[in-house]
């Protein structure tokens, strides 16, 4: 990134006043938002901030393709930023651009060296680099893993006590996990110490009628009581609910 721009410094001399301050406005106003407002409000500064660059770029090559990958990139870091649950898979959606930035990168590295090798050398590199972080990922993955047991455990004697589950309202502090042993929407709701009060709000909005909770990590809100603890998984159920 840092060499495209580099290369594509004279932007600078070649745009208007106004076009200079929108993208710096931008750019400023991008950073300075980033955490602090919902990241619907980021990705709009996000276009906005494409659509500027891409006026102060013209009719230059590959400006369209270039910018298109890049947003696609930081949208999906803008996202998965602000969401509480993150998952390896869920990479291989940003997948394109990311291939898209590292051939990218590859040819205006090797424009700058000047050596009719250097792309070559350069992809064969970064073909190394993958297939070594590939094998040492794959090296690292344990046979079995204790939390997906217990939770499959939960799951299957909680599907066995209310055969009509999927017509309530179910929340979890592992929500995506429970979407997929079940087969139908697990709303998240986590207790944050730091943030207690505002996730208990959060979590009586939505007044489910079961929680599922890791009982180490999780405390459980009141009005609920506890109807299955195992392997430090537990389901408890709203007191009050009927049928």
């Amino acid at each position: 990134m840092a060499i495209l721009l580099w290369n594509n410094r004279d932007l600078a001399s070649m745009t208007g006043l106004r076009e200079k301050v929108l993208f710096i406005l931008l750019s400023i106003l991008m950073v300075a938002t980033f955490g602090r407002v919902s990241f619907v409000v980021s990705e709009i500064i996000l276009l906005l901030w494409a659509l500027s660059v891409a006026r102060m770029a013209g009719d230059r090559e590959n400006t369209d393709m270039n910018l298109a990958m890049a947003v696609w990139f930081l949208s999906y870091l803008f996202m998965h930023s602000f969401h509480p649950v993150k998952v390896d898979r869920y990479l291989i959606t940003v997948m394109p651009a990311v291939a898209y930035g590292i051939s990218l990168s590859i040819r205006e590295t090797a424009g700058i060296i000047r050596w009719k090798h250097a792309s070559d050398v350069l992809s064969a590199l970064v073909a190394l680099l993958m297939l070594t972080s590939a094998i040492n990922y794959l090296a690292g993955m344990p046979d079995s893993y204790g939390i997906v047991e217990a939770e499959k455990e939960a799951a299957a004697w909680f599907m066995e006590h209310d055969p009509a589950y999927s017509e309530r309202i179910i929340a979890s502090d592992r929500g995506p996990a429970f979407t997929w042993y079940l087969g139908k929407y697990v709303f998240t709701r986590k207790m944050h110490p730091d943030r207690m009060e505002l996730c208990i709000e959060y979590f009586r909005d939505l007044n489910p009628d079961y929680y599922i909770y890791w009982t180490d990590e999780t405390p459980l809100p009141s009005g609920y009581r506890v109807i299955y603890s195992r392997r430090g998984v537990a389901v408890a159920e709203r007191m009050n609910m009927t049928g």
